[in-house]
This record gives C-alpha cells, structure tokens and sequence, in this order.
C-alpha cells in the first residue's frame, strides 16, 4: 500500500513539474502528427516492447497480451489516442517512466521510455520525422497527442 502511494505522490510531483515547466515556456505546442521521433527511435521502442512490454500489451500493442497476464490497456491506436487527446506527452512520458514494467516500475531509463513513446505513436499511425523524442519533460510538454491532425 505504500508503495502505491509512493508511487502515486512521484507521478503527481513530476507531472507538476512538467506542467509548471509547459507554462513557463511560450513555445507554441506541436502535434504528435508532425513527425516528432526518427524512424530509429521507432525501431529502438519496438525492441523494448518486443522484450519489456508485449507480455502485457500484447505484440499489436492493443492490450490482448498473455492469457496468464491480467487485461492491460492498449497503448497504440484508436482507444490509446481517445484516453490520451489534449494531453502532452510529458504526462505519457512520466507513467512510461516511472510505472513501467508494472513487476519493476521506474527500471526502464528515460531514453528507453521515449522511445517506447515513438513506438506507440508509429502503430498509431503518427508520422515519423528527422528529431527524435528528447528525453526531457519540459521539452515533451509542449507536445500534444491528438486523436487526429
């Protein structure tokens, strides 16, 4: 029970960070469709969710994963991007990072969460482009997940 709430407090303190460090910048906000990871960056994420995440999420990355394992939520197409629109990938950077895996949460460096992250927009349909995914929370804030462009 308390590390569940450590747990909780952690996410809550980093997303008020990132939130605190969005509103202090005047960058305007970018969409996850105008190819905002490398093609590299997706190839590194599919090999970390092919060995870390696919268990649970499954190999389509729809949550269908080991019948052993219980339900996950999808982390790539359409419901993925309802749960997620108008939020920035700051707030999905921070659970990747520090829930993730849910047997070992916060073991999985920032690099590799972010590339995850790629990962989970190129099945979602998402654009790659020539900058990866920076594994900087202020910088993630000002990019925004959008259902569609």
């Amino acid at each position: 029970m308390i590390g569940n709430h450590a747990i909780a407090l952690t996410i809550g303190a980093a997303l008020a960070g990132a939130a605190a460090v969005a509103g202090a910048q005047t960058v305007q906000p970018v969409s996850v469709w105008s190819g905002v990871y490398t093609a590299a960056q997706n190839k590194r994420g599919e090999e970390l969710h092919a060995d870390a995440c696919s268990m649970c999420h499954g190999p389509r990355l729809n949550g269908a994963g080991q019948s052993e394992m219980p339900p996950s939520p999808a982390i790539a197409g359409a419901t993925f991007l309802r749960k997620w629109s108008g939020q920035s990938v700051a707030a999905l950077f921070v659970i990747v990072r520090h829930t993730m895996p849910p047997d070992s949460p916060g073991t999985i460096t920032d690099q590799q969460s972010v590339d995850a992250i790629a990962h989970m927009l190129a099945v979602s349909g998402m654009p790659a482009g020539n900058r990866e995914l920076p594994p900087d929370p202020g910088a993630l804030a000002n990019i925004l997940i959008e259902a569609k462009p």
